[in-house]
């Protein structure tokens, strides 16, 4: 996975209006024993709809 940065367009459907480019609004690091992980908070510029997902940042 490349770095994500707030106010980055990334390509992901939204769960809501399925449009196909959403914007990172906040990139969140969750601590693993082995690992870091990161929730990915993301809105869709079409209709507005917060979500989130989690990912790894050598995925």
């Amino acid at each position: 996975m490349s770095e994500i940065k707030v106010g980055q367009s990334i390509q992901e459907r939204c769960t809501s209006c399925y449009h196909n480019v959403l914007k990172v609004i906040k990139v969140v690091p969750k601590e693993f024993e082995d690992k870091t992980a990161y929730v990915v908070w993301t809105q869709c510029p079409e209709c507005g709809n917060n979500d989130h997902q989690l990912t790894q940042r050598d995925a």
